[in-house]
């Protein structure tokens, strides 16, 4: 995803880190220990030019976080962080706004099409040959972002999903200077889908 530098439009449906603008009717701002929770992003994969096979079901996602602190490996969704999945973008209202102190200046994203992303040493699936171990991650690089699909971007190792239920890596929100946001140290939020049961999520992260 594209982070700011572009005229912003004034589509409620439009993709942003830092706003959530839309929910279901019966959906309300979440909360989590009688506090509203942060507004994380809001991404319209409608906009995007192809989908991800994990994510080919899924029109729009929301995502809040607890304010004060990050979420915890192994939180479900809805307690620490709320992620929110919709099928399609037909019924989705304007979402009313609390005013939520927040670390994150909101700016608008597009998708963009990442030509190329080749997987971290420790997440490659075949081996790797000796003659490549000194030069690994110039040669096959992987790409940084805001992005679904392709592989994680690592820091601490291969991602150890605490859920059970057997989750495949969705899509990654990394820490995005411009938009004074940070995992911890640098880091990256990453978001695993069920293939099985295609409603439950699972979270976890990395920093350095």
């Amino acid at each position: 995803m594209k982070v700011g530098g572009f005229r912003p439009t004034d589509n409620p449906l439009a993709s942003w880190i830092g706003k959530v603008l839309v929910a279901s009717a019966e959906e309300s701002w979440p909360h989590t220990n009688g506090k509203p929770m942060l507004p994380l992003c809001q991404i319209n994969l409608d906009e995007f030019a192809f989908k991800p096979e994990l994510v080919n079901d899924i029109a729009l996602i929301t995502v809040f976080i607890t304010s004060g602190e990050l979420p915890l490996d192994g939180d479900e969704n809805g307690t620490s962080w709320c992620l929110r999945a919709y099928k399609t973008t037909d019924d989705l209202v304007p979402l009313s706004q609390l005013k939520v102190p927040s670390p994150i200046k909101p700016m608008q994203m597009i998708p963009e099409v990442i030509e190329q992303d080749f997987p971290h040493w420790e997440d490659c699936p075949i081996p790797v040959p000796a003659r490549f171990e000194d030069n690994y991650s110039e040669l096959f690089p992987n790409a940084e972002g805001i992005k679904f699909g392709g592989w994680p971007t690592l820091i601490q190792g291969e991602i150890s999903w605490t859920s059970a239920i057997e989750p495949q890596f969705a899509f990654q929100v990394d820490s995005v200077e411009k938009a004074r946001w940070q995992w911890g140290d640098n880091g990256v939020a990453y978001f695993g889908r069920s293939e099985k049961k295609t409603d439950q999520w699972t979270f976890s992260w990395q920093s350095y």
